[in-house]
């Protein structure tokens, strides 16, 4: 097995961190240019589409096709161009991760805040100042926020909830009128 063989085996199988799209050792400067082409076209990629790109002469196309096809059996450009969309895929979806991770602080951030003021406020109330109203809508609401925190968790890899509905409304708090002033 040759080395070009081993990369390009190695991408295939999805070991990182062998770049197979690069240029390979005994990968002329033109194939490695038209491997690009193809590379990059991502829908209807095939050799006959990355000539048309290129040239326009049919006559020329022809004479560009055969080499480009060649090339493209000997330095393996399926194989490459595929390993090259499944890494920009993980790059894709590490970026979508760094932003859902960066969102649950926030709202950690903001529900921590939000706890805070309940708690001041619970300090400051004379406990019988408080209805049974009021302890059962801040009870459920507060229940229905830690549920929706814990589905967000428990979420799939792009952050949103199994069982999530999407009428679905997120927790709201109607006392809000009870923490003016504070």
């Amino acid at each position: 097995m040759t080395d070009n063989e081993k990369i390009i085996e190695s991408a295939a199988n999805g070991m990182p961190p062998f770049t197979s799209w690069e240029q390979l050792k005994d990968e002329t400067s033109d194939a490695f240019s038209a491997f690009c082409i193809f590379r990059d076209i991502k829908i209807e990629r095939n050799i006959i589409r990355a000539v048309e790109i290129v040239y326009a002469d049919v006559k020329v196309r022809e004479k560009k096709y055969r080499s480009w096809r060649n090339w493209a059996g000997k330095f393996k450009w399926r194989e490459r161009a595929e390993a090259y969309d499944r890494y920009l895929e993980q790059m894709k979806q590490g970026e979508v991760r760094k932003t859902i991770e960066a969102q649950w602080e926030k709202h950690r951030q903001v529900t921590g805040k939000m706890l805070d003021v309940v708690n001041k406020k619970l300090d400051l109330m004379n406990p019988e100042d408080l209805t049974q109203g009021m302890v059962a809508e801040w009870t459920q609401t507060a229940i229905k926020a830690d549920r929706e925190a814990c589905q967000f968790e428990d979420a799939n890899c792009l952050g949103v909830p199994a069982n999530r509905n999407p009428a679905h409304k997120q927790g709201e708090f109607n006392f809000v009128s009870d923490f003016q002033g504070l």
